[in-house]
């Protein structure tokens, strides 16, 4: 039973950690703000699952990915090349997680709100993403 509560306070310890990480907060405060507009708004059961899961998901991945960012830097201190490919790789898998929650989000709660149908809200979820993608292939990832 100690081990197991130990296991509990490392893993809490790993949460605090996480909680520093400026865009795990990010993620986390705009995944409270759609959990809780999806129960303000009475979505049913099998959507507001579908919010729950899409949440969770990118907080994940996004916890996966500062864990490999933290590896690295620790076993590549200096400048690698390798290194660059490796946490920008690790930052695309949650900038994927994260464009499908962008688009079951937006289709469920655009449905709920204006009765559209679901393929508007993957419509308007496509736009902003490609926004997203133009704004990240011209304005960042450089050195």
């Amino acid at each position: 039973m100690k081990k197991f509560v130990r296991s509990l306070g490392n893993a809490t310890n790993g949460i605090k950690h996480l909680l520093k990480e400026r865009n795990f907060r990010i993620q986390l405060v705009f995944g409270a703000v759609i959990l809780t507009l999806g129960a303000l708004l009475g979505l049913d059961k099998n959507d507001y699952y579908w919010l729950l899961f899409c949440t969770f998901m990118v907080l994940l991945l996004e916890g996966i990915n500062t864990v490999v960012e933290k590896m690295a830097d620790i076993l590549r201190p200096y400048y690698d090349d390798r290194v660059r490919v490796l946490k920008d790789t690790a930052a695309s898998v949650v900038l994927m997680g994260t464009a499908v929650s962008i688009l079951i989000g937006l289709s469920i709660i655009l449905q709920s709100i204006f009765g559209l149908h679901f393929a508007i809200g993957l419509l308007f979820g496509i736009m902003i993403l490609v926004i997203f993608f133009f704004l990240g292939l011209f304005g960042g990832g450089r050195e």
